[in-house]
């Protein structure tokens, strides 16, 4: 969405906070398991560049591009870019990602993190990429899922006219609700990156790739937001990752049709200290000293657990210039 950044402090948005850092324990993994750690990050900074500055410290990422589809506000953002390191390509990301050369360089981390619903533009670039990247090189996609529509139909109708000609017709209707939207989204970029895998395969068949996805969730600070993406593999690679159990080590990635979802209570800090010293906690004992937790659901303490170790802290200072 051009100018988002204008409406929307991406600083401060606790649930994509809690999905960096998960998306950081996942590319660390990766790393472990292809022994590589040079990488290159393509992204979506606009003026505050989290990412950026994120996966440089965590990483030490020292080629990274920022596409930029507002060429008028240049200014702006080389004012706001924080890293001599950050190269900024002006353009949509159509536009831009064809021009970007050296896939098979190095691992690459792509994360295009488009604050619109998902429309037919994005199917070029997920082919851009997909034709492009070497194995073991990441690829995410963020999207807004909140498609109009009062009932199952004119939700269809809507999602319809936003992909074109890249609708799939065997898609069931019952699929075209709120809640199920990000399943409809998903089959339609696996099937543009299996389209596109398929017909590089052809045509480089002595490097066969497949794709793995490794995370499927959705988020909300506001609009209902979705990530789906994963690595390109071959076989002894796809061996490693699954020999790995990266699966069942985090409960965030998925591999399959589980989608998992950042769901936040609101808790105050005292309450989260309250909980942080009771876990784990069954049921069983959240029962038993249910009157020590002030009114805390264990609703709330089981969501609190799944991202607790991700969870944002955020408090108020005072700065003099």
């Amino acid at each position: 969405m051009p100018g988002s950044d204008q409406k929307i402090n991406y600083q401060y948005r606790p649930a994509k906070s809690i999905e960096r850092k998960m998306l950081c324990d996942l590319i660390r993994e990766i790393q472990l398991i292809r022994a590589d750690g040079e990488m290159r990050y393509i992204g979506l900074g606009a003026k505050y560049f989290t990412d950026f500055l994120l996966l440089h410290n965590e990483f030490g990422i020292t080629d990274m591009i920022s596409i930029e589809a507002q060429k008028d506000r240049q200014i702006r953002y080389e004012f706001n870019k924080p890293l001599k390191c950050i190269q900024m390509w002006y353009g949509t990301t159509n536009e831009v990602l064809p021009q970007i050369s050296g896939f098979d360089q190095k691992m690459n981390l792509i994360w295009l993190d488009y604050d619109d619903l998902f429309d037919e533009t994005m199917f070029a670039d997920i082919e851009t990429i997909c034709r492009n990247i070497n194995v073991g090189s990441m690829f995410f996609i963020s999207c807004n899922y909140s498609y109009k529509g009062a009932n199952q139909s004119e939700k269809m109708e809507s999602f319809k006219n936003s992909v074109g000609d890249f609708f799939d017709e065997t898609i069931e209707k019952a699929k075209y609700t709120t809640k199920k939207m990000p399943y409809v989204v998903k089959k339609v970029v696996e099937n543009q990156i299996h389209k596109t895998i398929d017909m590089r395969n052809r045509t480089e068949q002595n490097t066969l790739v497949e794709y793995m996805q490794l995370l499927f969730l959705t988020y909300q600070d506001g609009a209902p937001m979705m990530t789906i993406g994963g690595i390109l593999v071959d076989e002894e690679l796809k061996g490693k990752i699954i020999e790995s159990k990266i699966v069942d080590k985090y409960i965030f990635i998925s591999n399959g049709e589980n989608v998992f979802s950042i769901d936040i209570p609101v808790l105050t800090n005292k309450e989260i200290q309250l909980i942080l010293k009771s876990l784990p906690i069954s049921e069983e004992e959240f029962l038993e000293h249910e009157q020590d937790f002030y009114g805390i659901g264990y609703d709330e303490i089981c969501k609190f657990e799944k991202i607790y170790r991700y969870y944002p802290y955020y408090s108020e200072g005072v700065f003099t210039t």
